[in-house]
């Protein structure tokens, strides 16, 4: 199928809310998208085929929409026409049950459609059938549970229909299909289009949506394909929180570890707790961090007291984000433990103001278990903040979010989004060894054969959507302050560069391979334009203006001799209580009620 460069939504005289979604999120991933109105004895149809060339366009109309059309016949005779001579492809939306549209959709489909039914109370289960791993990628042979009002309506169709291709099933029953008409291609949804502005729930955030997303993504991926928003790269990363850099670390025998990545072929992060400094040795750290291991250490909070990021004291909070970077490159300079300028957030606890101090003491990212400021409203982060590699609504810094390796799904869809794929454990976690995460690893090449496993700096300063325009030039939007581009086109290339940044005036200066270039901002973005030759590797870095903070080499005795018991206390929990089940909970019991934990 020829790519198209545009979509066309055919609607009534004013879009209705889920015709507005629809371009919306075609907007948002990059594709051209218009609306045209049918009026009665218009001639649109005849100025699509006069206006288009063959396959330039893809059709999008809601099953309301047709049903209109269908019951104007002449308007019926065009659309098979555009469908037969200019269209791609065409998406019905919005199907229901209703006798007009029912009609409609099964002369569409040549009566491949024979009904449409609601699933009724039963909680539908969404599934990916793997016969469709064209579309779906990364998602073929998954699924995933829907919510109590995901009640889906699901297509009946004919047995005699092998040109109909499920791409995802409710209950083993059709709600997202394709099948070919002539030379077009039709797919047909029953499932809501999602809102972009819709407000994320904390505790399940994209989730809840994904029945709505993903159909939507499929279409758009298969007919503009390079043109359309998308991730480059598959990349994936385990993130292990607190341990020492030493041989053993509660359940943690690092080399274990290394044996276990050296065999499945994957890569660790340590976030490591910066208090913890003036306690590794040389020789642990040499032995550990060394070049063939695949290991690494990153910024785990400052002394991971409780919620000390939570914080809304950005004096306080500066100090401490500095103070972190000061200890981990003492630790550097004693032991040769080179680190990672990313911070892992203690509990996953983290303020705005926190955010701002991060950027401020030239963090590359943050990557934690939620992207939800412990301070925000309940409404502030919207659904299109979670279709990127990383939320950046505060200050323009980027947070990657990671997750515990509970379900396959979330970190396919991750994938299939273009984000890093980020496992997080605890020592706990390898209580019987490396066997479980072993098993995880070897499903998630399973589903991504290409996934590779950098270290967490080459992973985020490349992470990046792309897309091509229609003059051959590459826009990318990336992320992170440092941004690696590498060139992989065939030939020399023009890349159009793009960074969220609310803020022109804390920009001082950007710069490539290490020479000051012109840039521009426009609608809160930073712009500037690259020209690189193939496989050429071009450095781009963003410098803000110089802040003035208050740099702290510590906040007294008292506060380091709590620092220490507490280090004390969760060690001796890690590598002693651990091992006893009983005794564990009660210690556990006892420091959430002398509120010394992150949690509520």
């Amino acid at each position: 199928m020829r790519t198209p460069s545009h979509l066309i939504l055919l609607s009534g005289t004013e879009p209705t809310a889920e015709e507005r979604r629809l371009l919306a999120f075609a907007s948002a991933m990059g594709v051209s998208a218009k609306s045209v109105s049918i009026q009665p004895g218009g001639a649109v149809m005849q100025r699509l085929l006069d206006e288009f060339r063959l396959g330039t366009y893809c059709l999008a109309m809601s099953a309301e929409t047709l049903a209109a059309m269908h019951n104007a016949s002449i308007s019926c005779t065009d659309l098979q026409r555009c469908m037969d001579e200019r269209t791609a492809a065409l998406l019905v939306f919005g199907c229901t049950s209703s006798t007009e549209q029912l009609n409609a959709i099964s002369w569409l489909t040549s009566g491949a459609v024979s009904g449409i039914s609601l699933l009724g109370d039963q909680t539908a289960r969404f599934a990916f059938p793997r016969e469709a791993m064209s579309f779906s990628r990364q998602l073929a042979g998954l699924s995933f549970p829907g919510g109590q009002k995901d009640s889906a309506s699901t297509f009946e169709l004919r047995n005699a229909t092998p040109a109909a291709e499920t791409i995802m099933a409710a209950n083993e029953r059709p709600v997202f299909f394709r099948m070919e008409r002539g030379s077009c291609q039709v797919f047909l949804l029953s499932v809501p289009l999602p809102d972009l502005d819709e407000p994320v729930n904390r505790e399940h955030e994209l989730q809840e949506h994904y029945h709505r997303l993903i159909p939507v993504l499929i279409f758009l991926r298969r007919c503009f394909g390079e043109s359309c928003w998308h991730g480059p790269d598959s990349t994936a990363r385990l993130i292990i929180d607190d341990p020492l850099l030493t041989e053993r670390y509660g359940f943690l025998d690092h080399s274990v570890l290394m044996k276990s990545m050296q065999r499945s072929k994957y890569g660790t992060s340590i976030a490591f707790i910066p208090w913890n400094y003036w306690r590794s040795s040389r020789r642990n750290t040499s032995r550990l961090l060394s070049e063939r291991s695949n290991l690494a250490i990153c910024v785990h909070g400052c002394d991971h007291t409780n919620r000390e990021f939570e914080a809304q004291d950005s004096v306080l909070l500066g100090r401490k984000a500095g103070l972190a970077l000061l200890r981990m490159e003492s630790q550097r300079e004693r032991t040769g433990a080179a680190f990672e300028q990313v911070m892992v957030f203690p509990q996953g606890l983290f303020s705005t103001a926190a955010i701002a101090a991060l950027r401020a003491n030239n963090y590359l990212a943050a990557v934690n278990t939620t992207c939800f400021p412990t301070n925000i409203g309940p409404d502030d982060l919207k659904v299109g903040d979670f279709l990127r590699p990383a939320a950046t609504r505060y200050n323009g810094f980027p947070i990657f979010q990671r997750r515990y390796p509970r379900r396959l799904f979330d970190f396919a869809f991750d994938l299939f989004l273009g984000r890093p794929a980020l496992i997080v454990e605890h020592h706990e976690y390898f209580r019987d060894g490396c066997g479980t995460l072993e098993e995880f690893v070897a499903e998630l090449y399973k589903q991504e054969p290409a996934l590779s496993w950098p270290t967490l700096t080459d992973q985020l300063t490349r992470s990046c959507l792309k897309r091509t325009l229609s003059d051959g030039s590459v826009e990318i939007q990336f992320f992170t302050r440092r941004f690696q581009l590498v060139n992989r086109e065939p030939g020399s290339g023009r890349f159009l560069l793009r960074k969220q940044e609310p803020d022109s005036a804390a920009i001082e200066s950007v710069a490539i391979d290490g020479t000051s270039m012109p840039f521009s901002f426009e609608q809160g973005f930073l712009k500037l334009a690259v020209h690189a030759d193939p496989g050429q590797v071009r450095n781009i870095e963003i410098v803000d203006r110089e802040q003035l903070h208050k740099q702290a080499d510590g906040f007294g005795v008292v506060h380091n001799a709590g620092v220490l018991l507490r280090r004390g206390l969760s060690e001796f929990r890690d590598n002693t209580l651990a091992r006893h089940g009983g005794l564990l909970k009660v210690a556990k019991q006892v420091a959430k009620g002398l509120k010394v934990t992150g949690d509520a």
